[in-house]
């Protein structure tokens, strides 16, 4: 699945579908493929794997760092030709959880933490639009008809829906007002729609998949599935929680789906056969007398 992937991110600066300004696609007949996605998947399998081969060895550089660290350079360097910065942030995030899962040293997060900061930086230096996000994110009232206007437009929505919402379906902003309204920013609409109570609502139903993920991968009876389900409870935790800050304006604006919710078949059918694969793994579980 690795190998699929890395092909597939190949391909996408050579035959990518355009949108937004970005390639991440790839077309498909009527259809598009989003290879990014599959690489979450891969990255959480492959890792899952190579600890599991490198066991009592992950202290060390040759075998807890390297390999782990030369994987994920190439898939983001990949991804920043397309570009997909938030993509990049997803699979480092859950490549460094699964290292600390398999037992490596703190003193390389220590290490990883500073070079990522540099990293940010030149990004930061070489993409203009990246810096400029950053300053949109501090004031996005201040260019409320130009960078800020997609956040500015998300906090208007998510404050119309009051305590109780308008209603489902009743949504106005969704009409031409808000940008991403159907993808990045759907959650927006959720709270205009479902107010506050129904958003605290599907945020807790969030929690409790996430904690029921991380009760199955503690009660595995094997290191391999314990890897699998962590790995893949922790992706879903992590854009629950980026995409939920993105919208209200918590941290810089990038585009970062709602798990389930977002709009986009790739996303979706990954997602769904990871929850699979969870399901397969709680299967091993002995029951409870």
């Amino acid at each position: 699945l690795l190998i699929a992937a890395l092909v597939l991110l190949l391909l996408v600066p050579l035959i990518g579908v355009d949108a937004n300004g970005a390639r991440r696609w790839i077309g498909v007949g009527s259809l598009t493929l989003q290879p990014s996605e599959i690489a979450k998947l891969a990255v959480i399998l492959s890792f899952s794997v190579l600890i599991c081969k490198n066991r009592g060895k992950m202290k060390t550089f040759r075998y807890g760092i390297l390999p782990f660290a030369a994987i994920l350079l190439v898939i983001v360097a990949l991804l920043v030709l397309e570009p997909h910065f938030s993509a990049s942030i997803i699979i480092v995030a859950i490549g460094g959880v699964m290292i600390f899962l398999g037992g490596a040293r703190l003193v390389w997060f220590v290490a990883a933490g500073l070079i990522s900061g540099g990293a940010i930086a030149v990004l930061l230096t070489m993409f203009p639009y990246a810096s400029t996000r950053i300053m949109t994110w501090r004031d996005p009232f201040s260019s409320t008809s130009d960078e800020g206007y997609q956040i500015v437009q998300s906090l208007y929505t998510i404050g119309s829906g009051g305590l109780s919402g308008l209603g489902i379906g009743q949504s106005r902003q969704k009409y031409l007002y808000l940008p991403e309204e159907h993808n990045d920013f759907i959650f927006s609409v959720v709270c205009e729609e479902l107010g506050f109570i129904g958003a605290v609502l599907i945020l807790v139903l969030f929690a409790l998949l996430i904690i029921r993920g991380y009760m199955i991968a503690m009660r595995c009876p094997d290191r391999y599935s314990f890897l699998v389900c962590s790995g893949i409870t922790t992706l879903l935790a992590i854009q629950v929680i980026l995409n939920v800050a993105v919208v209200t304006n918590l941290v810089p604006c990038t585009g970062i789906s709602l798990p389930f919710f977002s709009y986009g078949g790739t996303a979706l059918l990954i997602q769904m056969a990871e929850m699979g694969i969870v399901l397969s793994a709680s299967r091993s579980i002995p029951a409870k007398i």
